[in-house]
């Protein structure tokens, strides 16, 4: 059983693991949130257990929802768990799911009282830095290392046709429209809705672009999308919002699920992220398949006001 309890960046991690795992005999399923088993197709896992994240600043997951995957996993008697997460509720549940190997990470020296708690929940302990290094590994990387000694390839799969399978139920037809992934990542102190309403606006000058959103965020897709002339698509599921990123010939978005997804697709994409730490964070989180250009934010008023022809040429190279 994977064990992966976070988002759908988090969760699209480890999809190049359970390829492999799949293709080398095993049979595998998984505990994910209601935040992140959408963006799985239903042949990815045998099963899947479902908790639901307490809403922030709080921590853990509502008590129905745990108790009925505990359940359910202990009557299923897995033989090993790999657990991809940071949370230390996650150790916690594959040990009370009485998984007799239980593989996972620790911090070492860096976090110690934590890593004290979840090698006890363990059988067997990944060290893994908690501070960031210069030069980070990818995070589907780390996460391969989980089953490294359970596949046979040695290095995790970058063959987009072999990930599009576990992600998309069919085959989708393909658009000719561009699109911007409409979320709150676009905004800071740094960049104000004004700014970014701009940079939508050149785009859609250049010719159509469509915008995708949540419909949790649908307020700020009017605000930003509508008013700069994107083609605003508004989406309540996840599989209805795999399946635009799969069509679309470019995508242009902040470092959010959207990234993740156009990478297992090896859609084309912009990846933008903070100039604050940017060297690790686009090593670490970059798309992992398919062609794409790295950005970081801009923070000085001259390369705000130019943005727009960036993201641009961007598409135009691609």
């Amino acid at each position: 059983m994977l064990v992966r309890v976070d988002g759908i960046g988090d969760a699209l991690a480890c999809l190049p693991l359970a390829v492999g795992l799949r293709d080398a005999g095993h049979a595998i399923s998984a505990l994910l949130t209601t935040r992140n088993a959408g963006v799985f197709a239903q042949r990815t896992f045998e099963a899947v257990h479902v908790v639901e994240r307490i809403p922030w600043p709080k921590h853990g997951y509502t008590p129905a929802t745990w108790r009925t995957a505990l359940g359910d996993s202990r009557a299923a008697g897995y033989d090993i768990a790999l657990v991809a997460s940071e949370e230390p509720a996650a150790y916690a549940f594959a040990r009370q799911a009485g998984i007799a190997r239980r593989v996972g990470f620790h911090n070492g020296l860096q976090k110690p009282l934590k890593s004290w708690l979840v090698r006890r929940q363990l059988t067997r302990a990944i060290y893994r830095p908690a501070a960031q290094a210069e030069a980070p590994r990818h995070e589907v990387e780390v996460m391969y290392d989980l089953g490294r000694d359970l596949v046979g390839e040695s290095e995790p799969t970058r063959d987009a046709k072999r990930l599009r399978e576990l992600i998309l139920e069919s085959d989708v037809r393909s658009s000719h429209i561009p699109a911007v992934q409409v979320t709150g990542k676009w905004l800071s102190p740094q960049r104000s809705e004004g700014a970014v309403r701009s940079w939508f606006a050149a785009l859609g000058k250049a010719g159509q672009w469509a915008g995708f959103c949540s419909e949790a965020e649908r307020g700020l897709g009017e605000r930003l999308g509508a008013a700069a002339g994107l083609q605003m698509q508004y989406f309540a599921s996840v599989k209805e919002w795999k399946e635009a990123i799969a069509a679309a010939p470019y995508l242009i978005t902040p470092d959010t699920g959207a990234a993740h997804v156009a990478g297992m697709l090896a859609t084309p994409t912009t990846d933008l992220f903070e100039a604050a730490g940017y060297t690790v964070q686009a090593a670490r989180w970059s798309p992992w398949c398919g062609s794409k250009a790295l950005r970081a934010f801009p923070t000085d008023a001259i390369g705000i006001e130019n943005f727009a022809t960036i993201l641009l040429e961007d598409w135009r190279r691609a």
